[in-house]
């Protein structure tokens, strides 16, 4: 096996970026004499020169209840979320703690249009495995702007908030980004002294401590420490106890100042079982099949064995610095490397002709069988990632002009070792309507040919953009990013010689907008963005995909064009907004789910959509968050001609979520905050053919909290109040079923 780079001098190679910033030269400009946001009135743009700073790294401090006013964190996305030409919309910190959120998949259930998938592609799969808007985004998770590299479910421990970033996002982020991406916010340190701490017990069981403590170290300096344990226990659900646990210590320096450096580091474990789901067959006579829970069988059922867990260990730290040279140039230098290591197995199940006959006809036992994808696997996976961006607000004949230009290099290593079952699981026969979870499977290292995997991806991108205001109202936006992409893949088997392939791309994505802000409240743009999906992305996660064939598929792309509008009103308390869209895909790919090959479709995909969105305070006490989202989408062409005109697989073409408190008694001994909301999404097809449906989705949840005093409140949560029997995650013929009515109470002190 050929050798591959080692991490130290990875991290070496990606001091590149750190040069960008001392060669650049801004010919023809004088410092920026213009507002540093949109929020100045626009007719005062073009006066006076107050002094200009661009936001800083991550969130600090109190955020508006209106997220509209708040900004994204990011250097190459600079500026309040109003005054930005795409949908992006945010789960705020106070709504993740009402609703006692754990995972990043259910923070994301406030956002309509991103459903999760099950796992798939020859095992390789699972964590946070996230379809935006139809398509896939499981390579399109970010922690404070940069990769989160590896396959693992994230713990909330750390959020501080959550942001979803819809369409496509190629001149922003890189390669991928068709529906979009989603950036998580992290807790870092900020000037004053306070420590949390919290409490929760509920059904399931479920047991969960989190600490958040933040010490001023100096005027300029601080530390943090956000620490979680939790065992729980699916409720509703015959599945085996879980359990996590993580520390997350953090320091910053320079804060207040002109230069502002962040060091954070994530130790995170957890050992879980895995839930493929239930099958999905067709009743005799139907052509459109559904969940097996659909036609009698207990939605408590697990198929799973004591084998099938997902054990993961991750370690990552991150270095953040933002240095603002002048009044007009500010500099972003971010790095991250991480590691982490699993053990990963889970069963999926098959079930025959005679299976369905008996199933549906109740004429015998419904046996059915396992497959052969699934057999245990070690793997570990490595990364490392370094952003330069700087950016320069400056005028020119009179012009207002705002300039991003970067650089964004990243290297990942991922290597697997399988494993075999002793026995032959084929010959299992359970009862689907009374699975037996108790037989184990002793395993040994694989001698297949692939036994062990390995793929290496190298990606470097050079991104500019260029913001000019026509006039103090009217602006317009034009940016492009080149990509270059390259993953070398090997396998091998004990005596078996080493099978290579590669996959190496070049290509250019670009962004264009109109921005018309008449006022500081009210924004109005129009915009077409690109991105482009590589062959060999998803070869760290699905191993299964590595082909010769795949080698010489072309980049998918993905063309979006949108209209949006959005106003801040009640004094800037509540922001309203609303976009309509369209996204074409071309030369989209398909992936066999129990394989994991790919192949190349010739699929022509196109959705059209409005999202719109209520998110602040309607009155100082309440605070409202909803939003709504219809796509039609289909499939314009295909190989397969009877696929012409089908729904895309995995969209649902109305979806909405609502979280509403309103607080009774604030400052006084006797006191409630009250809330609480719905999730809905409508069905679903699990595939091309539109030959498998999953129902509709609709959660009700609630909670209640009360402050014993100042330092100490009690919440109750309750989730699913109606419930109802919900698939959370889905994918090619299988789904996997949510908590059915579940109650918590949380204890929460503050110093």
């Amino acid at each position: 096996m050929a050798a591959r780079p080692t991490l130290r001098s990875i991290v070496s190679q990606s001091a590149f970026g750190a040069g960008l910033a001392a060669s650049m030269m801004l010919g023809g400009g004088v410092p920026a004499q213009a507002q540093t946001q949109t929020g100045t009135e626009p007719q005062a743009a073009a006066e006076t020169a107050p002094e200009l700073r661009l936001p800083q790294v991550g969130v600090v401090g109190e955020q508006p209840a209106n997220t509209l006013r708040n900004t994204t964190g990011l250097g190459r996305l600079s500026g309040p979320i109003q005054s930005l030409p795409q949908t992006i919309q945010v789960v705020p910190q106070e709504v993740l703690r009402q609703q006692n959120v754990t995972t990043l998949e259910q923070a994301l259930r406030n956002v309509p249009g991103i459903t999760s998938s099950v796992g798939e592609g020859n095992g390789g799969v699972n964590g946070d495995q996230l379809r935006i808007r139809g398509f896939n985004a499981q390579n399109d998770l970010y922690v404070d702007g940069l990769r989160d590299f590896g396959t693992f479910r994230r713990d909330a421990f750390t959020f501080e908030e959550v942001q979803a970033l819809l369409g496509p996002s190629g001149q922003t982020f890189g390669a991928g980004s068709a529906g979009g991406t989603v950036n998580v916010a992290s807790r870092t340190p900020r000037l004053g002294n306070f420590f949390n701490v919290e409490a929760t017990a509920g059904m399931g069981p479920l047991f969960r401590g989190t600490a958040d403590a933040n010490y001023q170290l100096s005027e300029t300096s601080a530390m943090r420490l956000n620490v979680m344990g939790q065992q729980s226990r699916t409720s509703g659900r015959d599945m085996p106890f879980g359990s996590r646990w993580g520390v997350a210590p953090s320091l910053a320096f320079g804060l207040g100042t002109d230069t502002t450096f962040t060091l954070e580091y994530l130790h995170y474990e957890y050992d879980e079982p895995t839930d493929t789901g239930v099958p999905v067959l067709t009743r005799p006579g139907s052509s459109v099949g559904q969940p097996i829970t659909e036609y009698g069988v207990s939605r408590n059922t697990w198929y799973g064995t004591p084998t099938d867990r997902d054990k993961s260990t991750l370690d990552r730290i991150t270095a953040r610095l933002q240095h603002n040279a002048t009044d007009w140039l500010t500099i972003y230098n971010d790095t991250r490397a991480s590691h982490q290591e699993r053990f990963f197995s889970y069963s999926i199940l098959g079930c025959n002709t005679t299976c369905v006959g008996n199933f549906f006809n109740r004429t015998g036992t419904p046996q059915y069988t396992y497959s052969g994808a699934g057999s245990p696997y070690d793997s570990t996976t490595w990364g490392v990632q370094n952003i330069t961006t700087a950016v320069a607000r400056y005028n020119t004949w009179g012009f207002r002009h705002e300039t991003t230009l970067g650089v964004d290099g990243w290297y990942e290593d991922f290597e697997r070792t399988g494993y075999s079952y002793g026995a032959d699981r084929s010959a299992f026969l359970g009862n689907l309507f009374d699975p037996d979870n108790g037989t184990s499977y002793g395993y040994t290292r694989s001698t297949a040919a692939n036994a062990t995997r390995a793929a290496q991806t190298t990606a470097v991108g050079v991104f500019a953009s260029e913001r000019l205001w026509l006039t103090p109202e009217l602006s317009v936006v034009g940016g492009v990013r080149w990509n270059r992409f390259q993953t070398d893949y090997q396998s091998y088997g004990p005596g078996v010689a080493q099978t290579e392939l590669n996959a190496d791309n070049s290509f250019v994505d670009p962004r264009a907008s109109i921005i018309w802000e008449p006022t500081r409240d009210y924004t109005f743009y129009l915009s077409y963005a690109q991105s482009s999906f590589a062959p060999g992305s998803n070869w760290s996660t699905q191993p299964g995909q590595a082909s010769t064939n795949n080698t010489l598929l072309e980049p998918e792309r993905n063309t979006i064009y949108e209209a949006g509008a959005r106003g801040s009103f009640l004094d800037g308390r509540l922001g309203l907004s609303a976009a309509v869209y369209q996204i074409t895909k071309n030369n989209a790919t398909e992936t066999d789910a129990l394989t994991g090959t790919t192949f190349s479709s010739g699929d022509r995909q196109r959705i059209q959509g409005v999202d719109l969105g209520a998110t602040g305070q309607l009155r100082p006490n309440w605070t409202l968050n909803a939003r709504y989202s219809f796509m039609d989408s289909e499939t314009t062409r295909s190989l397969t001609a009877a696929n012409v005109g089908k729904e895309v697989q995995l969209v649902p073409e109305h979806s909405a979520t609502l979280w509403t408190a309103y607080e009774i008694g604030g400052g006084e001994r006797r006191n409630l905050t009250i809330g609480g909301g719905i999730t809905y999404a409508s069905s679903i097809f699990l595939n091309a053919a539109n030959s498998q449906e999953v129902p509709e989705t609709f959660s009700l949840d609630a909670f209640a909290s009360h402050r014993l005093n100042d330092q100490v409140t009690l919440r109750v949560n309750g989730y699913n109040l109606t419930d109802q029997r919900n698939y959370t995650n889905v994918s090619s013929g299988r789904a996997a079923l949510g908590t059915g009515r579940a109650f918590t109470m949380s204890l929460a002190a503050s110093f």
